[in-house]
């Protein structure tokens, strides 16, 4: 179930950023990863991107490490995104939204490379939580 919480938080990441940029799909696509892997753009200091680091940091109990492997996948998934909507914003926060409904249909869609990160990801967090370690 952790799992599924996980997911979809990446999806609020990278909903919180994808329409940041207005400029061609290739330039925005690079700065959107740069921000959501950096955190040191205009659009991480908005209300909305503080309020979804600060439910990345939740999610994750605290821990700076895996809060920023959450936003390093969700920095992965947004060219896989682009291609699947055609380059089309509109499409992408479609198929983000339905991520959202079906996070694991979504997650089995992906490369298995990213499906691992999100894997090993939710099972640090997980084995964390489980120990009672302080992040």
């Amino acid at each position: 179930m952790f799992k599924v919480k996980l997911f979809v938080l990446l999806f609020i990441a990278g909903m919180s950023f994808q329409n940041v940029y207005a400029d061609d799909i290739n330039s925005a696509l690079q700065k959107t990863q740069d921000c959501l892997r950096n955190q040191n753009c205009d659009p991480a200091k908005t209300v909305a991107g503080r309020v979804a680091d600060q439910k990345a940091l939740g999610v994750v109990n605290g821990n700076a490490i895996n809060k920023q492997a959450l936003y390093d996948i969700a920095a992965d998934i947004m060219p896989i995104l682009v291609q699947q909507a055609g380059e089309d914003p509109t499409k992408m926060q479609a198929i983000l939204l339905k991520a959202q409904a079906d996070p694991v249909n979504f997650l089995n869609s992906l490369p298995p490379e990213i499906q691992m990160k999100i894997k090993n990801t939710a099972n640090a967090v997980e084995k964390k939580q489980i120990s009672g370690q302080n992040p």
